[in-house]
């Protein structure tokens, strides 16, 4: 069915795409209505011209327009293409354009003409931004709510350990202390005496020595204590692993004696400093060492053992807590890191402590694993690098300060 020629223009016109007709040297044959309107041309103006002459090309120069055109494309491919474009309007601005070009083939297969159909995309490329900006933004936002939220579960899991601790060190602390009452009674009485031999005097300075050894040792306590219950921003230092673990154990000394539990340290002396934060892997130690503890209760053998080594081949710290509790059920393992995951009995925990081990762990781009064996006990091992970096799809705990 042929269309009358005024009929086929005024469809040709109706088209919003913008459309051109090129000839194989490049000169524009025909053009519609909405093309001229968005380039605010007269048909006069574009008709018989080079193409690469009516568009002025941000990336190119209209004097070597032609020997990147898509047109170049089509010929060398035998098919159509398409691609996206960046082209000055004529209010100067970019304009960003779709544009899809179609061969016309001759008989003798020659190219007739190409025709190219173009819409402007500059709003949809506006709206792309936008909306990628809105998105980083929420991101961002999101991302702090994160880090709020995940310093605070942090927080959470320290104040419950901490609870745990009260009462045990309470009795720790009494003891030193009802000590140094009956020692200064003692000196006291002493020196009310009229006369104090070399013997008493002796005896009034071996008091005050211990109550300078039991003074002190009530001041570790607290101060531990102090450091341990603080909510502090991450601090990336290097540490020695020893020291931290000893400080745990003697937060946790009372609670270790009032259940029984025999201490074996196989520590690795001379050690190398391990990197990260030391406020973070003392919770990993005290998660650990109190879920030990608590694993034991009613077992006729409590052995805890604590043992650290170098792993020389990955540059990396290993640390392994060892119970001789009830051990845990295979078909619990692949679970006990998952938040809120407890198997205690209600009111005793709420399934926090593992979860928070294996997000410190593994922002400190190091790794956790455990090995249990139920009725004969459970082996914690944790890796840690002496330096930190991602590794093996692990993150880095980076320094807010930088």
């Amino acid at each position: 069915m042929t269309y009358p020629k005024n009929e086929m223009e005024t469809i040709f016109n109706g088209i919003k795409d913008f459309i051109l007709i090129i000839s194989p040297e490049r000169e524009i044959q025909m053009v519609n209505d909405a093309f001229l309107k968005h380039m605010k041309y007269a048909r006069k103006d574009v008709i018989g011209r080079k193409c690469y002459e009516v568009f002025q090309e941000v990336t190119r120069k209209s004097s070597n327009c032609h020997k990147n055109c898509p047109l170049e494309d089509v010929i060398r491919n035998k098919r159509h293409c398409q691609v996206e474009l960046t082209r000055l309007g004529s209010d100067g601005k970019p304009n960003y354009t779709e544009l899809t070009i179609f061969p016309i083939w001759e008989q003798k297969g020659k190219i007739e003409k190409f025709i190219e159909v173009s819409r402007d995309i500059t709003q949809r490329k506006v709206n792309e931004t936008q909306n990628q900006a809105y998105l980083l933004k929420m991101v961002e936002e999101r991302t702090r709510q994160l880090k709020e939220s995940h310093e605070r579960l942090l927080h959470q899991d320290k104040m419950s350990s901490l609870g745990k601790l009260a009462s045990s060190v309470v009795h720790e602390i009494n003891n030193p202390v009802a000590g140094v009452l009956n020692l200064v009674m003692l000196s006291k009485r002493i020196l009310k005496e009229d006369q104090i031999n070399q013997e008493e005097l002796n005896q009034f300075l071996q008091y005050l020595d211990l109550m300078e050894t039991e003074t002190r040792r009530i001041s570790r306590i607290v101060s531990n204590l102090l450091v341990f219950s603080r909510q502090s921003k991450i601090e990336v230092i290097k540490f020695d692993l020893n020291e931290l673990i000893d400080q745990t154990l003697m937060l946790n000394s009372n609670l270790l004696k009032i259940n029984r539990v025999r201490v074996i340290e196989a520590l690795e002396h001379n050690l190398p400093l391990v990197s990260g934060s030391e406020d973070q892997i003392k919770q990993v130690c005290m998660n650990l060492i109190s879920n030990a503890i608590e694993s034991m209760a009613g077992r006729e053998k409590k052995r805890l053992t604590i043992k650290t080594f170098r792993k020389n081949k990955e540059n990396a710290i290993g640390l392994e807590i060892i119970d001789t509790g009830m051990g845990i059920p295979n078909k619990i393992i692949p679970k006990i890191f998952d938040p809120f995951f407890t198997t205690k009995k209600r009111g005793k925990g709420v399934g926090l402590g593992l979860s928070v081990v294996y997000g410190i762990i593994k922002e400190h781009g190091g790794s956790v694993y455990v090995d249990s064996v139920p009725g004969k006990g459970t082996r914690f091992s944790v890796t840690l690098y002496r330096e930190l970096g991602p590794r093996d799809g692990g993150n880095t705990l980076l320094d807010p300060r930088s």
